[in-house]
């Protein structure tokens, strides 16, 4: 039996004024989404919704990541970064993880740090099917930016080892 689940990756910046809060229940609800991982999360009582429950790793820095399901989708096997830049959650035989990479040409080696040590913290060490999401702050192609550029080599070669597609 083969199902379909809608997932989405968002950075909400915080999440703390009203408005925006009522926008990614809004978003949420009108696409049905049944799995969301959330970037930059400070406070996850900010994201509480009817019919989904909040998986959530705010860590030292006091920003993190958060997965928000539909309450009928089980998750187990919970591991997170104690940084809060990454959480990974199973869900049947599928593994989710969420990331949230340091932005910007001054966290270029943190950012390849976090891809080459951090990552393999949360990721499967056994087979499994994987679901990378989560935001990167670099790209691998010019047809994924319209800026400046960010690039790592050590995600490339992170997505090879994983035989992950970029989608």
């Amino acid at each position: 039996m083969t199902y379909t689940y809608r997932i989405a990756t968002l950075n909400i910046n915080g999440l703390e004024s009203t408005n925006r809060k009522l926008m990614l229940e809004e978003f949420i609800r009108k696409h049905d989404i049944d799995i969301a991982m959330l970037q930059e999360v400070t406070n996850v009582h900010s994201i509480t919704m009817n019919g989904y429950q909040v998986i959530d790793n705010v860590g030292t820095m006091g920003r993190g990541t958060a997965i928000l399901h539909k309450e009928d989708i089980q998750m187990h096997t919970i591991r997170r970064l104690p940084s809060g830049r990454g959480i990974a959650v199973y869900y049947n035989s599928i593994c989710f993880i969420n990331i949230y990479a340091s932005s910007g040409t001054s966290k270029r080696m943190d950012r390849e740090k976090f891809f080459n040590l951090d990552i393999i913290n949360i990721i499967p060490q056994t087979p499994a099917e994987i679901i990378l999401a989560g935001d990167f702050n670099c790209v691998q192609s010019d047809s994924d930016c319209t800026g400046h550029r960010y690039s790592s080599r050590t995600l490339e070669k992170l997505l090879q080892g994983l035989k992950l597609k970029d989608v």
